[in-house]
């Protein structure tokens, strides 16, 4: 099924040329968070990003009545109940909870050994309030019913699986959600379990903004949710279902979707811009070098590049110098030179990726090791020429 996404064009514009205005107000910093009256005695004290107050998750699972467990491969940590799954994985934009996904105002991260998660994001998933008084956090618990996440299913639901918590066998249907550069996109899925048997969901490693096929089309995930469980022909909907469907498609869900593509963007763009200072503003960076053998015994010299700009390159010189197995030059045939000056035609380096060029030595035979590899010119597929000075 589809609904037409013309006006994402729009958004993405409109999400691009926002600034994230939230980690430039100064926000005092949080110093006791009081669940219920009772201060929570923390390993790790509360700390602030980006207007987000992260809190070390083992301590508040357990003041939250959540079962803590971490799962090391995956880098990801878990709170239990019987009616409430989070999930949270280290340094991704979004959580889920009971499988639905939800942007976070701060990705989880590790500090003095203690897992730093989003507060506002565990009590929504167990339908808690908070107030603020002073630098001090006072949280109330209530019903997890109360959470509009709340699915009043038998199930266990992570970002990745569905358990069946019940005493008999149920089909789980659930839906993906994603989109191209015209059309939302969703389709159901089923997984029939047995009672305590749990079962992965298609493409289940996914995050949102990875591409996904769905009906032989690449598409950029959402995330999913349970539509309903089917036990004895008889079909009861999930609670949370319509809060899911309705998240996936609005508006404010693509503009965290979006922003987050563009801080992630800025980033790399930032990083890159400072290596290419690092690099002398040569750009092209080495990134090492070997010599192989073709069939006839040749040898080739094999060198890795990272283009460093914004730009797309389509054509560049270096220049190296050969030696032998003892570190001696190896000079061209018929000349006093053991400097090689290669060209690379018809390239196609796209901007901050890394590729490994081949030139055949045909005149340095006994070359087994090459040296002092220098970038001489670039030329770009906007018509600009980069020349060494």
């Amino acid at each position: 099924m589809r609904k037409s996404l013309l006006f994402v064009i729009a958004l993405i514009i409109m999400a691009a040329s926002i600034p994230a205005a939230a980690s430039a107000a100064k926000q005092e910093d949080v110093t006791a968070v009081l669940v219920n009256g009772t201060k929570v005695a923390y390993a790790q004290a509360p700390i602030t990003r980006d207007g987000t107050t992260l809190v070390s998750a083992r301590e508040t699972f357990k003041s939250l009545g959540l079962e803590f467990s971490w799962d090391a491969a995956n880098r990801r940590l878990l709170g239990t109940s019987k009616e409430t799954t989070l999930a949270v994985t280290l340094n991704q934009p979004t959580g889920t909870i009971n499988g639905i996904s939800v942007f976070l105002g701060s990705p989880a991260i590790e500090k003095n050994g203690r897992i730093m998660v989003p507060l506002r994001f565990l009590l929504d998933g167990v339908g808690a309030s908070m107030v603020k008084k002073g630098t001090q956090l006072q949280v109330i618990t209530g019903s997890q019913e109360k959470s509009p996440y709340y699915t009043a299913l038998p199930l266990q639901i992570t970002n990745t699986s569905v358990k069946n918590l019940g005493t008999e066998t149920i089909t789980v249907n659930y839906e993906h959600f994603a989109y191209d550069d015209e059309f939302y996109y969703w389709k159901e899925y089923s997984l029939v379990l047995a009672p305590k048997q749990k079962a992965a969901f298609q493409d289940a490693a996914a995050m949102p903004g990875d591409t996904i096929t769905l009906d032989y089309e690449e598409n950029v995930f959402l995330g999913r949710t349970i539509k309903s469980i089917t036990a004895k022909e008889v079909d009861t909907p999930s609670k949370s279902y319509q809060k899911a469907s309705n998240l996936y498609q609005s508006d404010n869900y693509y503009g965290a979707l979006q922003n987050v593509f563009q801080k992630q963007w800025d980033d790399v763009v930032k990083y890159y811009k400072q290596e290419l200072a690092k690099n002398k503003n040569v750009p092209l960076r080495i990134e090492g070098s070997n010599i192989t053998y073709n069939s006839i015994g040749i040898p080739e010299a094999n060198i890795g590049v990272t283009n460093l700009t914004g730009k797309r390159i389509i054509a560049m010189e270096l220049s190296f110098s050969c030696l032998d197995s003892f570190g001696e030059p190896v000079n061209q045939m018929f000349t006093k030179s053991n400097r090689f000056s290669g060209r690379a035609q018809d390239i196609s380096a796209e901007s901050y990726e890394s590729y490994t060029l081949t030139w055949t030595l045909n005149l340095f035979e006994n070359c087994s090791k090459i040296s002092n590899i220098k970038i001489d010119r670039v030329a770009y597929s906007d018509g600009t020429v980069w020349k060494r000075k």
